[in-house]
């Protein structure tokens, strides 16, 4: 029983630090993080790469407009949402995961008591790899990105769209039905471009 709780602690350690690593690659890919300079008396932004300064009379320097350059700045904030979501998603998770921990390894703590937290541990590392694995399955599909969180009993999806016909949501709710064991009609599905 101590042999399986010492694999389970590292299993879901190993998860939770894969996943961080992987965000934090994606924030730096995508140029969520900035590096800044101050100078005495001014401010300089050095430009993540795949963005574009924009000159005094509103122009970039291939010739393009603010104007046009504001969508682009919109899809790549649009983007940032789902590294943003995925990050407080497992902050918030990573704080039940230390009070479960703390409730396992408390001396004060009865045995069903720990056996519980034992389970919930299990039950988070398990939903972390099926939102993993449905993410990646809806990016599979065609779309730029997604963001899934399970509960007990339901499953909400955000993804990467414009907007969804009736026909690509049933599509999308049976590949999480299908994956997740979750009935179609607890899963919600949110298109956010």
């Amino acid at each position: 029983m101590m042999k399986t709780l010492i694999i389970s602690r590292r299993v879901l350690s190993l998860a939770v630090l894969s996943i961080i690593g992987v965000v934090l690659l994606l924030l730096f890919k995508h140029g969520a993080v900035k590096e800044k300079t101050d100078v005495p008396g001014m401010q300089v932004n050095i430009p993540t790469a795949g963005e574009v300064l924009i000159n005094n009379d509103r122009t970039a320097p291939d010739g393009r407009i603010a104007g046009d350059l504001m969508e682009e700045t919109a899809t790549k904030s649009d983007a940032n949402f789902y590294v943003e979501y995925r990050l407080e998603r497992e902050r918030t998770r990573g704080q039940r995961v230390e009070w479960l921990r703390e409730v396992i390894n408390n001396a004060n703590s009865s045995s069903e008591t720990r056996q519980k937290a034992q389970d919930n541990l299990l039950n988070i590392s398990s939903r972390m790899e099926k939102e993993v694995e449905m993410e990646n399955l809806i990016k599979a599909k065609g779309y730029d990105d997604a963001a899934v969180l399970i509960d007990d009993k339901s499953v909400t999806a955000v993804v990467a769209a414009d907007s969804l016909n009736h026909e690509e949501t049933m599509q999308l709710g049976e590949l999480i039905a299908r994956g997740t064991g979750v009935d179609s009609s607890s899963i919600v599905i949110i298109a956010k471009l």
